[in-house]
């Protein structure tokens, strides 16, 4: 009986643990088909870590080129980001480090077309005005025209006045855009320096003419000063310039009101009237 039990007991247990071996290896197979999609997924997201470590330290390795003055290193860097990975916060941050590499590298015009493609390529970014800004500092530096060999004011020749023109362009775009920009104040005392020399230049053009003894021209460049730069320190001396070519084309009623617009203005001015020059042959040329 024991036996025969024992044999009942064996062919009861028999089906219990057949039981829970298919439990357990459908558990296992359960655990393996898991464990081998996410296994996938933790590939899939460490393939677009790496690239985003990628760009993250060829940006990096870039910045710090730029930060240590070395801007050509930084500018080539900045192009194979640009190349390897057209989009994204990197790549745009790149691009406007170009525009400052660029410019500290007198790569002017370079520089210039950078901000410009930025402008158009991203008119909504958050430092669009830094676009702006770097516009109007590249602008300014830009290369003076042929008549500058020739008119000279103060210490330093007079620029080409397109390159004065197109950076108070861009401050100016700036400041009516982005008034509330860390970059506004800047770019206002720039526009003022701007005028100002813009203002100079006419004068020193004024004189180059006054001096050559065509005075209708000298006339019409003061004129341009007062009206167009009325602000700009060189208005005195247009004034004091202007008095001085009506009396050498002998009109002294308009020399005379000229000087009384003088003394209105600038009370500080207590020359007495010019004099005419003896032996006057003025050339009336407009030019």
């Amino acid at each position: 009986m024991i036996t025969h039990k024992n044999n009942d007991m064996s062919v009861l247990t028999a089906p219990k643990t057949t039981s829970t071996l298919i439990r357990i290896v459908t558990l296992l197979c359960a655990i393996l088909i898991a464990a081998g999609c996410s296994s996938k997924k933790k590939n899939a997201l460490s393939e677009e870590e790496l690239v985003s470590q990628a760009v993250e330290e060829l940006y990096n390795k870039s910045k710090a080129a730029l930060d240590r003055g070395n801007y050509n290193f930084a500018i080539n860097n900045y192009r194979r980001l640009e190349s390897a990975f057209p989009y994204g916060e990197f790549t745009e941050q790149a691009k406007l480090d170009m525009i400052f590499a660029f410019d500290k590298t007198g790569q002017v015009e370079k520089a210039v077309e950078a901000a410009d493609n930025f402008i158009k390529l991203y008119p909504t970014h958050q430092n669009v005005d830094y676009a702006y800004y770097m516009k109007g500092v590249a602008s300014f530096e830009k290369k003076t025209g042929a008549i500058d060999k020739f008119i000279k004011g103060g210490k330093k020749s007079i620029r080409d006045p397109k390159p004065f023109r197109d950076s108070q362009k861009a401050f100016e775009e700036l400041v009516k855009r982005y008034p509330n920009s860390i970059y506004a104040d800047d770019a206002k005392q720039r526009i003022v320096y701007i005028r100002n020399a813009l203002a100079e230049r006419e004068l020193a053009i004024a004189q180059f003419y006054y001096d050559n003894q065509t005075y209708v021209a000298t006339v019409n460049r003061c004129k341009t000063i007062i009206y167009r730069y009325e602000t700009s320190p060189s208005t005195e001396g247009a004034l004091v310039l202007m008095e001085k070519a009506y009396l050498e084309m002998g009109l002294d009623d308009l020399a005379a009101s000229t000087h009384q617009i003088l003394l209105e203005n600038f009370p500080d001015n207590q020359k007495e009237p010019f004099k005419k020059k003896k032996g006057f042959f003025s050339r009336l040329n407009p030019f």
